[in-house]
């Protein structure tokens, strides 16, 4: 009878962590978010013409974020903007080769459509990119939203 009761209490233990764990995974982030803390160029963007903004990416202290795999700026597909993201690289070599040092801005290509009115725009992006805690020795994925702020003037 003992055996049966501590199976029964071991499943339910199971079935509860099971459940609380669960909005953590499906969130695609575990641990803090803003790592990785974007600052945007205000530079006005012409319609119907190509122009640049420049992310520039600080990270946090106390924390390091890894080449491989490498961080990902997913732009939100939008009918108003075309937009190019550059890649990331490093402008300062870090002690660890395995991480970044510090970024070098991340350039965006944007090219607003004829028929965008002037004014300020956003565009909706993902974040990706794994990181590592130097004080608490724990590595994890994060996952986050961005709003990336864009002027446009007519032409």
């Amino acid at each position: 009878m003992f055996k049966l009761t501590m199976t029964y209490l071991r499943n339910r233990v199971l079935c509860l962590s099971l459940v609380v764990s669960m909005p953590l995974l499906l969130s695609g982030q575990m641990g803090p978010a803003g790592i990785l803390r974007p600052r945007y160029s205000q530079k006005v963007v012409t319609s119907g013409t190509e122009g640049k903004l420049q992310v520039e990416l600080a990270v946090k202290d106390g924390f390091k974020v890894a080449k491989r795999p490498a961080p990902k700026l997913q732009v939100i597909p939008n009918a108003q903007f075309g937009v190019v993201v550059g890649a990331f690289s490093e402008s300062v070599a870090g002690n660890d080769a395995d991480y970044f040092g510090g970024f070098k801005p991340l350039e965006l290509k944007i090219a607003p459509a004829k028929t965008t009115p002037a004014g300020k725009h956003s565009l909706e992006a993902k974040l990706t990119y794994f990181y590592c805690s130097e004080i608490d020795k724990y590595c994890s994925r994060s996952v986050e939203a961005l709003t990336i702020p864009v002027e446009v003037a007519k032409k």
